[in-house]
């Protein structure tokens, strides 16, 4: 079978809506901008395979282009729960996670686990960097007591 070949894929997914194949069509529609088919695509193709995490992920795209972006959210934490090795995935969920306004501590945890997978990406580094900064300043100095 020729994954490139929107006909083909499109004939077998229709007689084999079971098809772990489905991820390829899906992200066929959506580089072609048809959200809805490939939105439904994916909702078809999960219900046989729930934790398929390319099914997962491109349906997370899905949601975060038409603006759910909590619903994107809990997407992205699932691809990354069957996935955890998934950049892409992580990325996403900690630029969702900025723009919805999640909790500093949340956001750190987020992009720490980036940095796990990238040790050299700059932004997981730098927002890294700039948050326990921040908290280094914020602790209270401890007072030593010296004896006379």
């Amino acid at each position: 079978m020729d994954f490139k070949n929107q006909i083909e894929l499109e004939l077998y997914f229709a007689d084999h809506f079971d098809t772990i194949l489905f991820p390829v069509l899906a992200d066929l529609y959506f580089r072609q901008d048809d959200l809805r088919r490939a939105k439904k695509v994916c909702e078809i193709g999960l219900k046989h395979h729930e934790n398929d995490s390319a099914g997962l992920f491109i349906l997370a795209q899905v949601e975060k282009k038409e603006g759910n972006l909590k619903e994107a959210e809990k997407l992205f934490e699932r691809v990354l729960l069957f996935a955890r090795d998934h950049l892409q995935a992580a990325e996403a969920l900690c630029e969702i996670q900025t723009v919805l306004g999640r909790a500093t501590n949340r956001l750190l945890k987020s992009w720490k686990h980036v940095l796990e997978l990238d040790p050299k990406h700059e932004t997981a580094q730098s927002f890294i960097k700039k948050v326990e900064g921040e908290n280094e300043k914020q602790k209270p100095k401890s007072v030593t007591k010296s004896k006379v």
